[in-house]
């Protein structure tokens, strides 16, 4: 059987005959698409982009490796994770005033899957973008806004908490060490002083010394352990006195011995006055509202000050002990000193030295985690779009008409495959049989007259 081969003339031929089945779907498609280029609600897409800057400077208190694993942290770890929470969805929804739309838990979730469609992101190496589509373009911009802050916001939560734990876990260890090394050092004294039966003048008064070290690191150790429960409740507290619990908490700071806490207490004491006779709207009690909390921050940073002086000042302290306990050392007698107590007191005294030394790179390393933020940096700030992203008009009318065409040929070539009349001399020629007679067409024997 041979196939035909089909001519322009034969496939316009078709056309005009098949004419219907072209224009029907073609006219439909096309109807469907414009109508939905024109009726479809339009979507306004607004996007942020952040870059995330890395640690340049490295930590000099904290060993080579642990600054580069420091300083190459990547802040931008479990990025989609976080932005596509439902934890950070929810607080998007009410951000937005969304939530009042959702009675039930079943309008909640799906309201929580549509919002999460809305939602695209773009992850790179060192920036990060987020585009947001919504009916209302104010809404768009601002759910952008909204998103990098909450991922910001979580980020810099874990990372504080990791830290945070890194620093009470090395002050609990180095709370036992202290035990253990001032016990150890307390046997290795008293086993030299009975070891000498008689000793210089000079070093009676090493000894008078020594207990003055006692004394003022004692002294030290009682005024760090304020600074540090002040520290952790003011970093708690903004100074928000709307809280009764912050009032509370910066009651306790006052009956601590740092730096401005008589101005915080009288502050608070006239706070308290005020306010159980007026109104929080009375200017007074705005005014003093408005004291507290620059207070807050100036004790915050002065505590910092004198607590790392203070630690500094034990350091030099403890320092100067251990210099006068090895020049008493060196005048005892070596050959009946006891090896055992004396072995117990160095490995002691090193790992307290080694655990004062981790303890200041974890609070370092805290202090570092808290200004993260600073690391991030808009450098395409949101912007209130001004036309609709979608529908794409000329995209899908396009689309449509293209696709309406195509159909339309294949509907009017699939009824002329499928027709079995004989037409045209091809029709009877594919099938190779000879040919009896030719009918003549309509209107033959007209034309012969």
């Amino acid at each position: 059987m041979k196939y035909p081969q089909f001519t322009i003339e034969e496939i316009l031929t078709v056309l005009r005959r098949r004419r219907k089945i072209f224009f029907i779907p073609f006219i439909i498609i096309s109807i469907i698409c414009v109508m939905g280029a024109f009726l479809l609600p339009q979507r306004y897409e607004s996007s942020i982009t952040i870059l995330v800057q890395q640690d340049e400077v490295l930590n000099p208190l904290i060993s080579y490796t642990m600054a580069i694993a420091t300083a190459s942290d990547n802040r931008l770890r479990d990025f989609d994770e976080i932005v596509y929470s439902r934890p950070t969805i929810e607080e998007l929804i009410d951000s937005l005033g969304l939530q009042y739309s959702a009675k039930t838990e079943v309008q909640k979730n799906k309201l929580i899957k549509q919002t999460t469609k809305n939602i695209k992101t773009d992850l790179r190496s060192d920036s990060y973008t987020i585009n947001y589509f919504d009916t209302v373009p104010s809404r768009a911009q601002k759910a952008v806004k909204v998103l990098s802050e909450l991922f910001i916001k979580k980020r810099l939560q874990v990372n504080n908490r990791r830290n945070e734990l890194a620093v009470e876990f090395f002050e609990n260890k180095l709370d036992e060490l202290r035990d253990k090394f001032e016990q150890s050092q307390q046997q290795y004294i008293t086993t030299v002083k009975q070891q000498v039966n008689e000793l210089p003048i000079g070093d009676h008064a090493v000894y008078a010394r020594i207990d003055e070290f006692d004394t003022e690191i004692g002294n030290l150790d009682d005024k760090i352990k304020d600074d540090q429960t002040a520290l952790n409740i003011l970093r708690n507290d903004t100074g928000d006195l709307t809280n009764p619990e912050n009032i509370r908490s910066l009651y306790n700071v006052t009956l601590l011995n740092v730096p401005y806490s008589s101005d915080l207490q009288s502050l608070l004491k006239k706070y308290d006055d005020l306010s159980q006779k007026y109104t929080p709207k009375f200017p007074a009690v705005q005014d003093l509202r408005e004291q507290i909390p620059p207070l807050v921050s100036r004790m915050r940073h002065a505590i910092e000050t004198e607590l790392s002086q203070n630690q500094n000042n034990a350091f030099s302290i403890e320092k100067n002990r251990n210099d006068a306990l090895s020049s008493v050392r060196t005048a005892t007698i070596q050959q009946n000193e006891n090896q055992d107590i004396r072995s117990t007191y160095d490995v002691y005294s090193k790992l307290y030295d080694d655990m004062k030394i981790k303890l200041e790179q974890a609070r370092t390393t805290r202090d570092l985690g808290e200004k993260g933020s600073e690391q991030f940096v808009v450098i395409d700030p949101p912007q209130l779009p001004t036309s609709p992203a979608k529908p794409n008009k000329p995209l899908l009318i396009g689309g449509g008409i293209s696709l309406a065409i195509f159909i339309g040929f294949l509907s009017a070539g699939l009824t002329e495959l499928f027709d079995t009349r004989i037409r045209t001399n091809k029709d009877i020629e594919v099938y190779e049989k000879p040919v009896l007679a030719y009918l003549p067409a309509p209107g033959f024997n007209n034309d012969l007259k």
